[in-house]
């Protein structure tokens, strides 16, 4: 069980462990071309390799969108509720609260433990996240509602392909499956590397107010992961990435949108790095609890 688990851990923090002491070292490092590259190639590629010869099918893929959306929304009432007994600010607070690291973490996870299936349904639980990243995530930081931001995301865009694909039953070119495919390879390892480079790169401020909202992402999304399993009934597969993407810790986006919209980016950076050192401990058993259901 031990080597197990290991086998499924090991590789993520190694990984990210390459791009933290790459900053460390001061080598040169182009973070904006690196993410977009993820953002507008290796993203939608991963989505149309995963998606198009994914062994889910159409109803767990359903169950995993559903999922996420309820573990979002309950997090997005109970977040909201505790930021308003606390007096905190929801502005700064609510989105690192609600969105956890799906992709960058969630995703290389549930491949190492449930192989290219688990990778079809963790993206399914990634693209909802991304959505609500989109759409709320922007919507409290910025202080207004833009729609139009989910029209310029490529992973909707690469989803819309898919969709046409698929109830199409249309026969792509087998260049064009090989070629996505090769640039889906480089998403997770990009994604790891990122992380790691991104928290080598955040400073920690006001302890008090981080430290709690890191350890409430952390309890909160392990919390709401188990009530929606229980709440749909879910096993195996589907309940162990539940739990794990549920659980990730704060996503390194919120940052960019605190960053962006000047909502205290430096109080943000601590909930991600925290919660990033936390789910290091928590990491172990969630997994083996989540590959065991």
């Amino acid at each position: 069980m031990i080597y197990e688990v290991l086998s499924v851990i090991a590789p993520v923090f190694i990984i990210a462990s390459v791009g933290y002491f790459w900053v460390q070292r001061k080598l040169p490092f182009d973070n904006s071309t690196i993410s977009s590259l993820v953002m507008y190639i290796g993203s939608p590629c991963l989505v149309y390799t995963s998606l198009t010869n994914n062994q889910a099918g159409n109803e767990e893929l359903g169950l995993m969108a559903i999922s996420a959306s309820l573990v979002i929304f309950s997090g997005l009432l109970l977040g909201w509720i505790f930021l308003k007994t606390t007096g905190w600010k929801t502005t700064t607070y609510l989105p690192a609260l609600i969105h956890p690291n799906c992709g960058n973490m969630g995703l290389p996870l549930v491949l190492l433990a449930f192989g290219e299936e688990g990778l079809a349904l963790g993206m399914a639980y990634f693209f909802i996240n991304s959505i609500s990243q989109y759409t709320l995530g922007m919507a409290i930081s910025s202080g207004q509602f833009d729609p139009r931001q989910l029209i310029r995301q490529p992973i909707i865009w690469a989803v819309s392909v898919v969709l046409i694909v698929l109830v199409g039953d249309i026969q792509m070119p087998k260049w064009f499956n090989s070629t996505t495919s090769i640039l889906a390879g480089l998403t997770i390892p990009a994604m790891l590397i990122m992380l790691g480079t991104s928290l080598a790169n955040l400073n920690i401020s006001s302890i008090k107010e981080t430290l709690t909202i890191s350890l409430l992402r952390i309890t909160m999304g392990i919390s709401l992961g188990l009530l929606v399993i229980n709440l749909l009934g879910l096993s195996g597969v589907l309940a162990g990435i539940v739990l794990l993407q549920s659980a990730m810790p704060s996503a390194v986006f919120n940052y960019i949108f605190a960053d962006r919209f000047d909502r205290e980016p430096d109080k943000v950076a601590a909930v991600i790095l925290q919660s990033t050192l936390i789910s290091a401990l928590t990491l172990p058993l969630l997994v083996a609890w989540a590959i065991n259901f």
